[in-house]
């Protein structure tokens, strides 16, 4: 076996692998794409960035299938390439899943002092937009297949043969099998395909021979590069890994591996007699050794000049694979002009400013206006410079040297990129300088899912220098950038395209990117998007190829190859745009004016014509055209103004459709079309928009051109799809420019609503500027009360107000007292209603309405309320920006804690007895009963923080005694409350609670205090402050509604006699207030404390303290006394006692005497007949009346 191990790619390189045991025995794997190895020191090193260094074992077998069958296909494999001290390069455990391109070219890898790298890396791509195709055709995409496994499509160039004229297809298969003549097995070849030929492509002869005695063609890979020099000029191809053998089966037999190319004609032949054509190996006879050109490995990259003077060769192995660029001329054009000595030029060792490992040459290509005027410059890619990548601009020193000089060098971003893997001269802005775009397929964005990119260099007139590159990314492990391609005009719009390849997109079917050039450089949403996926391709996009027009439309044409031993090619369609002039008539309609019967018409002229971006393009044309009205009112859900007459009846009444045909460019068809405007519409202000389409239906009479059918056009996708003229409204209060310039202005103010009221009255307080709503039970709406004016303005049509709320103050509902109400619409949650205030709004009007909002989504995380108000016209009018409405809300939680005494008056009296001869609570003195009471009056409302009752106990006066003992805490509840501290709590555990029936009475009647006689009449209230010494109890509450805590105490009696026996009586306060735990800023509570008194007297003294004094008395009653006498003077002075006289004349009364009735008795029976009603009358007769 040749030990070329990475000719099929690799994918796991385990390094540090036991011989005899496999893969899966390595201890130190790392994860790579491609192998690099070095054959010194019987030793073989191997690495991938940012991983760890492993070294394989010498004399290793080398392993092609999984680790199972590894005994089954490991032997012992020859020396591939002997290096110049004799050692037989070692072989590697590898497991190959894929081919690469820098599989193509491993044996020249790495040196002792090297730390040589993988150039393909599994990256991370970022998603690409999937858009719709262009004007490559994908329904008659031409497909060449190759022998499977030769990888046919490896490298593609297009080339045209004048003589005779052909239009071919090159394609590279560097694993060919070998041609009859040479003694090798697989070597590689180069294929012609032409496009109208059906068949398969047919083989290129030439390198037809083999002298084993000082070369080795096995494996050498011909065709692993090709490119044309354009119509009728030459093709050039290569074979990387050619090998010169020296001192042939003796000890010291060694090989370089220089690799060399093939310059074929025009014709694909070589005429001998041509000095430029047949084989170049510009490393052959130089210095060996892998520190100079042992290991050069011309022919990676090869191409021709713009001007077809040069032929360029890239060796990246020579200088310790640094790599090497060279220039050679052999035209014989110029040998005719006289030009004889014009190069070779090249670059290489000291003069490249790149370390060793680089790979310089890796890729080519070249043109003039890049530095400077007309001057050549040759761009280069070295892919492993500085373990990123580079690209160098280089250029001649001078006619007399032969040397070329570096001028600008692009550095790759990021480690491993592989940047300078392609490079492709394009210009993509056609301003006459060139532009460089390079590919870096390892490219990737950890923290953004990026993988590979391409960067786009737009030329400052040769100023590198002040370039910020454009970067496109690839999809996640798609290598995208690891082929670029200059595909020429594509469109015809007088700018150049691109192609970007990704062969392991689309989970490795691939794809190709089409990005088009501009004015502005580079398009960075891709045009096209071609798959290998319906073809049944895998790593579609490995290759490409274009700018040549294959099927003689005019069009360049575009190939890709791939690893699966196929190549595409996709023909492009002609690019044409549909030029429409419409008009409309009359451009104003007058709502007041019924021109068509009883409504109101007008008709639309539309004109159309085709031009194609080529000028002999000029087929007939089948075109579809659409008339559509009212479009964006129906995208927002609203019907059309306008409906068209005499439609078919298949389209809708807002649209019109028909065809036409167009007999040749610049030729003009038209159509006429009537619409009516519907009744009653609202919206009176803004113009109804007629929007024009057309589509291409077919083409007239198609015809076959060379075989291949004809291509349908397509529309030029750079033109606006529609063209759009509107049709005006008169409009009445304007200006005398007839547009409506509103001066719409809004002022707001806001209100609340006291419960059980009907009006909202009460304006909001405000806190710096902003309103304060208290969250209550009695407070629940708000009201906005909004005026709108329109003062000195013109008429405002489709006037309204836009309000945005939010879910805790959501729109209710709205009350108007205007002659016109308003009339607000508002979506199912009640987050925005539209206010019309009018259609339109008169000049110098305005109105007055209330929005109401409801609070019942607020919740006690509420703090603020935004509110966004929108005022909208279709009239003219800029100042209209949204007002902002904030409103702080203050939660005021409606809980409050009550408390009562029983009783509220007690007495003291009897003698005076210590504490330490108390045994039963009794003894204390009288019963004082508390509870305080939690009340929640917002049932609906409930509080997730912790509330807490605190109770200011009153425990000793000023002198340390004792005036309140607790003898008991007990509550009522869902849940028993622990007050703390517990140790107040009958804290002489001495003394015994006694039974709810015992009284005062059982203990005895206490003797009279010797001082009652001597009440000073004064009283005092006992409070927690200085004279009083106070303990809080704190109590947790459970539930924030029908709690209750109620205390048991007694009044300490001892220190009431000792200390206030001399006042007539005295009031103890006992506070008790609510406390929050870990509420929010915004929550306070309304009633959160509440105070209990007790009224205390000494026994005997309460009758005197609530009887009434003597004197006091003794006062009221002469006060009295005298308030009567002075009423009876004035009664008397005013004659109220003097009495009227009597006339002498006595009245007269009239009497009549009616006789009573008697029962009768009848037949020995009693009957009491009914007794029969008289009529009687008794008059007064009254002379005069008193007076």
């Amino acid at each position: 076996m040749e030990a070329a191990l990475c000719e099929r790619g690799v994918e796991q390189i385990y390094c540090g692998c036991s011989p005899d045991k496999g893969p899966s025995h390595c201890h130190n794997r790392t994860r790579i794409s491609c192998l690099h190895f070095h054959t010194a020191a019987s030793s073989v090193r191997c690495c991938s960035f940012g991983e760890r260094w492993g070294r394989c074992g010498a004399g290793s077998a080398a392993w092609r299938g999984p680790p199972a069958a590894a005994a089954a296909f490991s032997h012992t494999a020859p020396g591939w390439a002997q290096s110049s001290s004799g050692v037989k390069g070692s072989q590697l455990w590898t497991y190959r899943t894929h081919l690469d391109r820098c599989a193509a070219m491993l044996p020249l890898q790495g040196g002792p002092s090297a730390a040589p790298a993988a150039l393909l890396f599994y990256s991370l791509f970022l998603e690409t937009t999937l858009v719709l195709a262009f004007n490559l055709d994908t329904g008659n995409v031409i497909r060449k297949d190759g022998e499977p496994g030769s990888l046919f499509g490896f490298s593609l160039a297009m080339h045209r043969q004048l003589n005779p004229d052909k239009r071919l297809l090159l394609i590279g298969a560097p694993r060919a099998p070998a041609l009859g003549k040479q003694k090798a097995r697989i070597t590689g070849g180069l294929y012609k395909c032409e496009i109208t030929n059906a068949s398969n492509c047919e083989r290129i002869e030439f390198d037809n021979e083999e002298d084993l005695r000082i070369e080795s063609k096995e494996n050498q890979w011909m065709g692993v590069t090709v490119q044309s020099q354009g119509p009728g000029g030459k093709i050039v191809t290569c074979a990387h890994r050619y090998q010169r053998r020296m001192f042939v089966d003796t000890p010291q037999e060694s090989r370089d591996i220089t690799g060399r190319c093939y310059v074929l004609s025009q014709d694909l032949t070589i005429n001998k007699d041509a000095e430029d054509e047949g084989d170049w190996n510009s490393c052959e006879g130089r210095a060996r050794g892998h520190e100079m050109f042992g290991y050069c490995q011309q022919g990676l990259a090869a191409t021709f000049t713009k001007d077809y003077h040069y032929v360029v060769f890239g060796a990246p192995g020579a200088y310790n694979w640094k790599g090497i660029v060279r220039v050679e001329q052999k035209n014989s054009t110029l040998i005719e002009m006289g030009v004889f000595d014009d190069g070779p030029y090249e670059v290489g060792d000291e003069l490249v400013p790149l370390p060793a490992n680089s790979y310089l040459g890796f890729s080519l290509d070249s043109g003039h206006r890049i530095t400077r005027g007309r001057d050549l410059t040759v761009v280069a890619g070295a892919p492993r410079a500085n373990h990123s990548g580079a690209v160098v601009l280089l250029r001649k020193e001078s006619d007399t040297s032969h040397r070329l000089l570096v001028e600008h060098t692009f550095y790759g971003p990021g480690l491993a990129s592989s940047f300078g893997y392609d490079v492709v001269v394009v210009d993509l802005n056609g301003d006459g300088w060139q532009d460089i775009v390079v590919g870096a397929p390892q490219f990737y964005m950890k923290d953004r899912d990026i993988g590979g990119a391409v960067y786009v260099y737009i030329n400052q007139a040769g100023r590198w220098d002040r370039v910020t590159p454009v970067r496109l990314h690839g999809t996640k492990d798609s290598m995208f950038g690891l082929a670029v391609e200059n595909i020429g005009d594509i469109n015809q719009d007088s700018y150049e395209d691109i192609a970007v390849g990704a062969p392991y997109d689309d989970s490795g079917a691939g794809k190709v990117y089409i990005y088009h050039g501009s004015a502005q450089g580079i398009k960075t949403i891709p045009a096209q998007i071609l798959s290998g996926k319906p073809h049944n391709m895998s790593l579609f996009g490995y290759s490409l190829a274009g700018n040549m027009d294959l099927d003689s439309n005019s069009y360049p044409d575009m190939a890709v190859g791939s690893l699966s031993d196929s190549a595409l090619i996709y023909r492009a369609r002609p690019v044409i745009s549909i030029r429409r002039a419409v008009k409309v008539s009359p451009r104003e309609i007058d709502l007041t004016i019924k021109n068509c019967e009883s409504s109101i018409c007008f008709t639309v002229d539309a004109c159309f014509t085709y031009k194609a971006n080529h000028a002999s393009y000029n087929p007939r044309l089948t075109i579809s055209y659409t008339v559509e009205a009212d479009g964006e009112r129906r995208k927002q859900g609203l019907p059309s103004r306008a409906m068209f007459l005499n439609k078919f009846h298949t389209d809708t009444d807002y649209q019109f459709n028909g065809t036409l045909d167009l007999r040749g460019q610049k030729q003009e068809s038209c159509v006429k079309i009537t619409a009516k405007l519907k009744d009653n519409i609202k919206d009176k202000m803004r113009s109804i928009p007629i929007e024009v389409s057309a589509e291409i239906l077919g083409i007239k009479r198609q015809k076959v051109r060379n075989g291949l059918p004809l291509l349908m056009p397509i529309l030029d996708s750079s033109q606006p799809s529609k063209d759009v003229i509107e049709v005006n409204f008169v409009k009445e209060g304007c200006g005398s420019d007839h547009v409506c310039r509103s001066n719409l202005k809004m002022e707001y103010k806001l209100y609340y609503k006291p419960n059980n009221q009907e009006k909202y009255t009460e304006l909001l307080p405000t806190e710096k500027n902003v309103p304060v709503f208290h969250l209550n039970y009695e407070k629940k709406d708000l009201a906005l009360w909004v005026r709108v004016n329109n003062m000195n303005g013109d008429d405002a049509y489709e006037a309204k107000l836009v309000g945005s709320f939010p879910d805790v103050a959501s729109y209710s509902g709205v009350r108007s007292q205007q002659p016109t109400p308003i009339i607000c619409t508002a979506n199912q949650n009640g987050s925005q209603a539209d206010c019309e205030l009018g259609n339109p709004f008169k000049s110098n009007s305005k109105t007055t309405f209330y929005i109401i909002l409801s609070t019942a989504g607020m919740t006690l995380d509420t703090t603020e309320i935004d509110i966004d108000l929108q005022l909208q016209t279709t009239s003219v009018q800029d100042n209209l920006a949204s007002v902002k409405v904030k409103v702080k809300v203050i939660i005021e939680l409606p809980l409050s804690v009550s408390g009562e005494a029983s009783p509220n008056q007690v007495s003291f009296g009897g003698v005076v007895k210590g504490e330490s001869a108390m045994k039963t609570e009794e003894e204390i003195g009288s019963l004082i009963n508390y509870t305080f009471r939690i009340n929640n009056v917002w049932k609906t409302l409930t509080s997730p923080v912790k509330a807490s009752l605190h109770i200011q106990w009153p425990k000793f006066n000023k002198n340390g005694k004792w005036l309140l003992y607790l003898v008991k805490i007990s509550s009522t509840g869902p849940q028993e409350i622990l007050c703390s501290p517990e140790s107040e709590i009958n804290s002489l555990k001495h003394i015994r609670e006694s039974s709810a029936s015992r009284t005062k009475r059982e203990i005895g009647e206490r003797k009279p205090v010797s001082k009652m006689s001597s009440l000073s009449g004064k009283n005092k209230v006992l409070s927690c402050g200085k004279d009083i010494k106070c303990v809080e109890l704190s109590c947790p509450l459970q539930g924030l509604d029908g709690t209750a805590v109620e205390l048991r105490s007694r009044l300490w009696n001892s220190t009431f006699i000792e200390d206030y026996a001399s006042l007539s009586h005295l009031e103890i306060v006992v506070k008790a207030s609510l406390v929050l735990h870990g509420q929010p800023k915004n929550m306070i509570l309304k009633t959160p404390d509440t105070k209990v008194k007790v009224t205390v007297s000494p026994e005997g003294a309460v009758a005197q303290h609530t009887g009434v004094p003597w004197w006091i008395i003794l006062v009221a009653v002469l006060a009295g006394i005298l308030i009567l006498a002075l009423l009876v003077f004035l009664l008397w002075k005013c004659g109220f006692f003097k009495r009227s006289k009597r006339d002498d004349s006595v009245p007269r009364y009239h009497a009549v005497r009616i006789r009573k009735e008697t029962p009768e008795y009848k037949d020995g029976t009693v009957k009491l007949d009914a007794f029969e009603r008289k009529q009687w009358m008794t008059s007064w007769i009254d002379n005069e009346s008193y007076s």
